[in-house]
């Protein structure tokens, strides 16, 4: 389908996007405000930047300041040849459309010009667009301020021809981190529960990928998990959290290794093991529902309490489903109890009892939980709470940690648990 008033095309699904995938040569500032201020402060965002036309410094800067904030990635391509694609990848109620034409990220790109842009729905040929973004985004490079300034010295320099001007442009020298191909090899894992293999897993190109090798990788990394669950599950009574299941179906007891629906993918850029309602429970609540809301009332759409392995860190977490009305029980429950004082003045001694390294995660906003100074300053954050993210109350541990060695990890994961077991006990509903 041609669309040739790209604006017009895609602002409706612009509202209401979860994930965006933009490859543009060129990008101005106008026109990227106009993203920023039409897709909600929760969707996710994934840019490919050229400069050989050249987009203005101050856009990148821009760009750099949203990278901070999380939600949002950019990176600079450039190469001998021109960088020139003009690709638009949107995904929202786990549908992608592409534009793929002549427009660029500017005010003419997106209406004032003659362009034409071709809509694309088919789901097979959207995935060949994302494979074909990851595949160019992991070799851009990043905005740092160095490149930034490189960039913009040469732009300020540059009096000559249009041809001199390109000729110049194809000369910057932008750099990209010192690394080598695999960032974990700095880090000593003789000691570690977790290895080298079972993080790298988890590395950005394969997570939209089913490919054999990437199946081989994660199920390494689920082997060392369910080796985790037979040493720690037996000591919950020893603990205090003897009343915690493991997910109900075996298969599942750790998180899926392949795509649910390879139509359409999903990140798989991390790996959790899951303690929580158990399987009576979660028969009594698929009864509450409808026949046709059955998968939407299933362990994972409760609360739970879990370790998470990702190719930098490690999370012990107290969790609450997200999306899919799945999470509503517990959410619906806790907000209930959060409107009397008592509780609330309860939940806040109780974040505040737990360590410094403590967060709580809320709306996509982290903040430790020793930063609250009253129950109403607490009670405001969590009004936040937004089902299509996790809710969350735990810490996370760099691999080097002490706490993440072979001897140690599972003693901690056990002591994290009993800390965070009072919240499951307290916020959790029950039938």
């Amino acid at each position: 389908m041609i669309a040739s008033q790209l604006k017009i095309e895609i602002e409706p699904l612009l509202k209401n996007a979860e994930e965006l995938w933009l490859a543009v040569a060129l990008v101005k500032e106008k026109a990227f405000e106009y993203i920023q201020n039409t897709v909600s402060e929760n969707c996710i965002q994934h840019y490919l930047v050229g400069i050989d036309l050249p987009t203005p410094p101050s856009v990148l800067r821009t760009m750099q300041s949203k990278e901070k904030k999380g939600l949002f990635e950019c990176a600079v391509y450039k190469s001998n040849f021109n960088f020139h694609p003009k690709v638009y990848l949107i995904k929202s109620n786990d549908e992608y459309v592409a534009f793929v034409g002549s427009a660029n990220l500017t005010d003419g790109g997106f209406e004032n010009n003659v362009e034409l842009n071709y809509k694309i729905s088919n789901q097979a040929d959207c995935l060949d667009i994302l494979n074909w973004f990851n595949s160019l985004f992991k070799d851009g490079y990043p905005l740092s301020d160095e490149n930034i300034n490189e960039y913009e010295s040469q732009l300020e320099s540059i009096k000559e021809t249009e041809q001199e001007l390109k000729r110049k442009r194809k000369s910057i020298v932008l750099k990209k981190p010192h690394k080598i191909a695999n960032p974990l090899d700095a880090i000593d894992f003789t000691d570690r529960y977790f290895k080298k293999e079972h993080h790298w897993a988890f590395r950005r190109e394969l997570w939209y990928t089913d490919s054999e090798d990437a199946v081989d990788e994660r199920d390494l990394a689920k082997s060392k998990c369910i080796e985790l669950h037979e040493l720690v599950f037996p000591r919950f009574k020893d603990y205090g959290i003897q009343i915690l299941e493991p997910n109900p179906m075996s298969d599942h007891l750790i998180s899926m290794i392949r795509q649910i629906d390879p139509t359409k993918p999903r990140a798989i850029n991390a790996m959790w093991l899951s303690y929580g309602k158990n399987v009576n429970e979660i028969k009594e609540y698929q009864k509450l529902v409808g026949p046709d809301q059955k998968a939407k009332q299933t362990f994972i759409h409760h609360a739970r309490l879990q370790i998470r392995i990702d190719v930098r860190n490690i999370g012990i977490w107290l969790l609450f489903a997200k999306e899919n009305e799945g999470g509503l029980f517990d959410r619906a429950f806790f907000k209930e109890q959060m409107r009397d004082r008592d509780f609330r003045d309860k939940f806040y001694q109780m974040i505040k009892s737990l360590p410094s390294e403590y967060f709580i995660s809320v709306g996509g906003d982290n903040e430790f939980c020793n930063k609250f100074n009253s129950p109403a300053e607490l009670y405001d954050f969590t009004k936040k709470d937004n089902n299509q993210m996790y809710f969350i109350i735990g810490r996370d541990y760099e691999i080097q940690s002490d706490e993440m060695s072979e001897k140690n990890l599972p003693t901690e994961m056990l002591k994290v648990f009993k800390l965070l077991f009072p919240f499951y006990k307290t916020m959790r509903h029950r039938i």
